[in-house]
């Protein structure tokens, strides 16, 4: 029982860190553009997690695996790009509700993709999830944002999901015998690396403030995620469900606190329904390769 209040404890300490991260990324693109969001993430992020594998002595990226490491960088600066253009310009909770959908993404595109056997459960996600999204697009104003409107963010934040359902899709039957950490280091140095061309721009000289923020964007997404692995590792998958959709709840609070936002009902509504499309996906019969 103890191991098991531990590993939530480590689950749901590394979603409160990567809905910070989120957090701070919106914050910090009130001064950079989101490519620069995305470049000092993924430097601060490869930087942070350099230093845990000295400390640690873990293993280092492999080189055999370059290819997949360049394969999924390339899908991180995309999700990244999408998904820091819709907080940037969305309320927070507003794009974690809609980026609750991947798993069903996930699972759809399997049958359509790997032509997996599914029965009729994601399916019907599917449908929960388009409505749930629905509402929240378009069922009134989610916060009161001074009746600002950026069609562009809101296609940024329901394409963010799907493209990270596509590079979980794409990858979910590759194996690798690298550590999380050796991995995550990999991905986000090369993502720095190919972001790098296009972060580079007029900008001012950012005061104490933003190179905090630049700062905690990086410890954030590699501590978070950190935590959610060792977390995960020691949980039942769907005790992992609940605590994911806790990441709403943390949304909707940093953005009040930070922001003033302030969640209409429809969020709730849509999220409720994007939640129970989780739910329903989660509980299929696992789906068989063709």
């Amino acid at each position: 029982m103890k191991s098991t209040d531990g590993a939530i404890a480590l689950g749901a300490a590394g979603i409160v860190l990567l809905c910070a991260m989120d957090a701070v990324a919106k914050a910090l693109g009130a001064n950079l553009t989101t490519f620069q969001v995305v470049f000092v993430r993924c430097l601060g992020a490869a930087i942070w997690l350099a230093l845990w594998i000295v400390l640690t002595r873990g293993d280092w990226p492999r080189r055999e695996n370059l290819r997949r490491h360049l394969l999924r960088a390339i899908m991180l600066v995309v999700t990244a790009t999408l998904f820091f253009y819709a907080i940037a310009r969305l309320p927070l909770a507003v794009v974690a509700a809609l980026g609750m959908t991947a798993p069903v993404y996930v699972t759809v595109l399997g049958a359509i993709i790997f032509k997996e056997h599914v029965g009729a459960g994601p399916w019907i996600a599917l449908g929960l999830g388009a409505a749930g999204s629905a509402v929240i697009i378009f069922a009134g104003s989610p916060v009161d944002l001074a009746g600002a409107t950026d069609t562009l963010a809101w296609i940024a934040a329901v394409l963010a999901p799907l493209s990270y359902a596509i590079t979980l899709v794409i990858l979910k039957h590759h194996s690798s015998n690298e550590g999380a950490a050796a991995m995550t280091l990999a991905q986000t140095l090369f993502a720095a690396i190919i972001i790098s061309p296009l972060a580079f721009g007029p900008v001012s000289i950012p005061d104490a403030m933003v190179w905090g923020q630049i700062a905690l964007i990086g410890f954030f997404g590699a501590v978070g995620f950190l935590v959610l692995i060792n977390g995960l590792k020691r949980m039942p998958v769907s005790v992992f469900a609940v605590l994911d959709y806790t990441g709403l709840i943390w949304a909707g609070l940093f953005g009040f606190l930070f922001f003033g936002e302030i969640p209409g009902p429809q969020l709730w509504v849509g999220g409720a329904l994007i939640v129970a499309a989780c739910i329903i996906t989660a509980r299929s019969p696992r789906a068989r390769p063709a």
